[in-house]
């Protein structure tokens, strides 16, 4: 009786084992990639492909978590443990998915301050710790942290990292999230850090929400008339607004705004004479000032007195961008789509505050 009890709990024992082992192995959900231009996903039998867009090029990662493959391709062992991030928005992704604890180090510099409550705990104890800044980090501090993985952003400003980092061989990945041109292709790339973190199911449920969410505000607004938005700021005496093909204009889509540089090709922004952006801005019925820096309509005027010409300014219909936009904003994208919707229709949404538009008095 005893041997057949014995055997019973090694038959369990093994069964339990192999259970677990069948567990470990087995594949993490899969996603699909549908509003992002600059990634791509691929998942084959034990590892993915992770495609990012740089310049013409695509730049090709192969995720594995036990062997190696044997295909072309930068070599990334996930899960990834230990990061280092180069902004702010890599923050609001690893967020998205509950996995801020696997940022080492970030490329802050202390320049600005953090609204990311963990994060700005973690710095403050050192769990997290600042690595200088995105233009010139701190190779030396990089090296001690011993990252699996620098998340980096490459342009113009700063490629001398990429080639530092090259030449360190510290492992990096390339994001190009900043090139989207629409809002949820933006939001998307929380699937490009869930494919490193093996969090698919966690960033298609923040997804998911998102999306519906922001489709539910481009029906509600459909069909009302379109006011005029006037998106710009000025900084050392450069006037910048968003062109044609940028997030910003697509999220005035969303919103049904008609945003008054829409024929402006090209993504990210422009510099426009100040004459230009008063011309236009002689329509616009709403103006979204791009800086928290102004305060007040005293001070946008104080920016250039000459603003004063424009239509919004004149009807005091001018909004600035919250303190937090640059970094809440994106982990919040519904969030802003709907609050710009409510700015430009408040009688559809007559209850509601904007939480990343702030009226200027």
């Amino acid at each position: 009786m005893k041997s057949n009890l014995m055997l019973v709990l090694v038959i369990a024992a093994a069964l339990l084992l192999t259970g677990c082992a069948q567990q470990e192995e087995k594949p993490a959900l899969q996603t699909t990639v549908k509003y992002a231009k600059n990634f791509q996903l691929e998942y084959h039998d034990g590892y993915k492909i992770l495609k990012v867009k740089q310049g013409n090029e695509w730049v090709t990662y192969v995720l594995y978590r036990d062997k190696k493959p044997d295909v072309e391709g930068i070599p990334v062992k996930i899960p990834v443990k230990r990061l280092v991030v180069m902004s702010s928005t890599h923050i609001a992704q690893l967020e998205a998915i509950n996995a801020t604890d696997s940022i080492v180090g970030f490329m802050w510099g202390g320049r600005y301050s953090i609204y990311f409550e963990d994060v700005k705990r973690a710095l403050e104890d050192g769990r997290i710790v600042d690595v200088g800044s995105s233009r010139a980090p701190d190779y030396e501090k990089i090296l001690e942290l011993k990252p699996d993985l620098v998340v980096i952003y490459v342009t113009p400003y700063n490629e001398e990292v990429k080639k530092k980092l090259d030449e360190l061989g510290t492992p990096y990945v390339i994001d190009s999230e900043w090139l989207e041109n629409d809002p949820l292709g933006r939001a998307e790339w929380v699937k490009f850090f869930a494919a490193l973190m093996d969090k698919e199911g966690q960033a298609d449920r923040y997804f998911d929400r998102v999306e519906e969410n922001v489709l539910s505000v481009k029906k509600a607004v459909e069909g009302l008339d379109s006011p005029k938005l006037l998106w710009c700021s000025i900084y050392k005496g450069k006037v910048y607004v968003p062109k044609g093909e940028s997030y910003v204009a697509r999220m005035a889509e969303y919103a049904n705004a008609d945003y008054l540089f829409k024929d402006v090709s090209g993504t990210g922004s422009a510099t426009v004479t100040l004459e230009e952006l008063l011309l236009r801005g002689s329509e616009a019925d709403l103006m979204v000032y791009s800086s928290y820096r102004v305060k007040s309509i005293d001070d946008l005027l104080g920016v250039d007195s000459r603003l004063s010409e424009i239509k919004a300014v004149k009807n005091g219909n001018v909004y600035r961008i919250s303190d937090d936009y640059w970094q809440l904003g994106l982990l919040y994208t519904d969030v802003v789509v709907k609050d710009l919707a409510a700015i430009a229709h408040p009688e559809k949404f007559p209850d509601y505050e904007p939480r990343f538009f702030v009226k200027l008095e």
